[in-house]
This record gives C-alpha cells, sequence and structure tokens, in this order.
C-alpha cells in the first residue's frame, strides 16, 4: 500500500471517528438538556422557584446553542461542508448566534449564582432581592442584550475568499479577541462565578 493510500485511509478513519463522536455529544447533549427542562417545567414546585428557572432557561439556551452551532462543526469537521463558505447569510447567522448564545448561557449561570448568594443571607433586605420575578426580568434583559450584541456581527461578516467566514475590520477584530473571548466570555464570568460561590460558601458556613 502506498503512503498516499495509507494517508487517505488514516483521514477517512478519522472523519468517521469524528462524525461518531461529535454525532454521540450532540445527542447526549440535547437528551441532557431536554431532561431537565421537563424536570424543572412538569412539577409545580419547581416553576415556582427562581434556581429551577435559571436552570430550564440555561438548558433551553444550551439547547439551541448545540443544534445551531454543532451541526455546524459536524459538517464542516465530518463531511468537509463548511455552509459559512457557501450562504453568506449562514456566514453571518451563525457567528452572531453563537456569541449570543454563549454570552446569554454565561450570563444566566451568573444570575444563578447571584441569586444563591442572596437567598443564603441574613439580611432581609437583600434576601427579598431573590425572587423569581427578578429571576424572569434579569434572563429577559440579558436575552435582549446579547441579542443586541450579536448584530453588528450579521452586519460585519463577510465570506473572504481566502479567510472564509471573516471580518476586515481591524478594530472589530480587537473587540473580538480582547472584549468578547477574553473579558465577556472568559474572566468576567469566572470572576463573578467564583466570587459569588465564595460567599455562598461563607453563608452557609455561617447558617450550619
Amino acid at each position: 500500500m502506498s503512503m498516499e493510500l495509507q494517508a487517505q485511509e488514516i483521514l477517512n478513519i478519522s472523519q468517521n471517528y469524528t462524525i461518531c463522536v461529535s454525532f454521540a455529544v450532540l445527542f447526549a447533549g440535547i437528551f441532557d438538556h431536554s431532561i431537565d427542562i421537563i424536570v424543572f417545567t412538569s412539577s409545580r414546585s419547581f416553576r415556582m422557584k427562581q434556581s429551577a428557572f435559571y436552570l430550564t432557561a440555561e438548558s433551553f439556551v444550551n439547547s439551541i446553542h448545540l443544534l445551531v452551532f454543532f451541526t455546524s462543526r459536524i459538517a464542516i469537521n465530518g463531511f468537509n461542508n463548511d455552509l459559512t463558505q457557501r450562504s453568506i447569510v449562514w456566514c453571518k447567522l451563525r457567528q452572531s448566534f453563537g456569541t449570543s448564545f454563549t454570552l446569554k448561557s454565561l450570563s444566566i449561570v451568573c444570575f444563578a449564582a447571584i441569586d444563591q448568594y442572596l437567598s443564603t443571607r441574613f439580611n432581609p433586605f437583600l434576601k427579598q432581592l431573590s425572587t423569581l420575578k427578578l429571576a424572569r426580568r434579569l434572563t429577559c434583559g440579558a436575552v435582549i442584550v446579547w441579542i443586541a450584541h450579536g448584530i453588528p456581527f450579521i452586519v460585519i461578516m463577510k465570506s473572504l475568499p481566502i479567510y472564509g467566514c471573516a471580518t476586515y475590520y481591524d478594530g472589530f477584530n480587537i473587540y473580538v479577541t480582547y472584549i468578547y473571548y477574553l473579558i465577556l466570555s472568559g474572566l468576567l464570568p469566572i470572576v463573578i462565578m467564583s466570587i459569588f460561590a465564595t460567599l455562598v460558601y461563607i453563608n452557609v458556613r455561617r447558617i450550619v
């Protein structure tokens, strides 16, 4: 067997493995999130709790994110079919959906961490802020803000011959690299969740 045939065989095996694993992860993720949504929405006792609301909202957002983003990755890595290079509409929407759904999910997790802190405080004023009404308002606000955040991606993204789906605006590339990736979807949620997780631990220790 020539080296060329061996390389092609390895490539085929690699692609088949990628397809199988990717579909397994996709179906497992959708199934897991669907179970969470069913459990937290089928019981009235869960529906009236803000913690269950946050988990339901996060599962819903993550399910859509998996369907939109992961299926695209499967098409690219498994079938060598990059729709972003063939459709300018999909090029724009994929980037917009990817960023907005990522930030929605992270925002909901941060809200849940803050809610846990408020619900474990002795201070009556802070404790009464932990309500289902506030949870709904914060989540709706995050959805609106991050949808608006995704609009510039729809406007600016281009399907370039060499680079594929990308933008040639240096200022926007700097924003995506240092603000979106480094801060909004990186350091900021980690810092918020770490701080409030520590504060919750301190509050629980005081209660015990």
